[in-house]
């Protein structure tokens, strides 16, 4: 981080911290709640295509997506929609929620109050297999609950393996 002061500062591409969870998939971190008073946390995670994604629900934390680069399909409670570049998603907190891409992509991540950034941060460490068990734990530490017990994919959940908005 490129800091300036008490009154602000700057984080230039690459400055932050690189978090990679396994396959072709990273986030780099650029607000941490930690340095803002845990007012938001904010990171870019980029990406190859993500064909299933189980829906979950922060309960801890509402986040907004801003996509940067590639096609998504989201959903959010029973809504589905689809969006490319400069398309927002606002995820309120305790809502189930999920996205695909077909294309891979960037988005920019931002949690209110923080959580989400530091979720993952927490992620990174348990390395690229982590145990059910370690899941559950961060899960819980991080108030983040599964569609049922079974996390079933949005694909599952859709009962032919189709994707939204396909």
């Amino acid at each position: 981080m490129s800091n300036w002061g008490a009154d602000g500062w700057a984080v230039a591409p690459g400055e932050g911290v690189r978090v990679e969870p396994g396959g072709n998939h990273w986030l780099e971190v650029i607000v941490r709640g930690k340095d803002v008073d845990d007012a938001l946390g904010a990171f870019v995670f980029t990406h190859d295509v993500i064909t299933e994604n189980p829906p979950h629900a922060h309960h801890g934390f509402m986040k907004i997506v801003y996509v940067l680069e590639g096609h998504y399909d989201f959903r959010v409670g029973d809504t589905t929609f689809s969006g490319g570049p400069g398309t927002v998603a606002v995820v309120p907190k305790g809502s189930q929620h999920t996205f695909t891409t077909p294309t891979g992509g960037r988005a920019l991540f931002v949690s209110a109050p923080a959580g989400n950034e530091e979720l993952f941060l927490e992620m990174g460490k348990l390395g690229p297999h982590p145990t059910p068990e370690q899941l559950a734990d961060l899960n819980g530490r991080f108030h983040t609950t599964g569609l049922g017990d079974e996390e079933a994919s949005w694909q599952q959940m859709h009962g032919e393996g189709d994707a939204p908005g396909s």
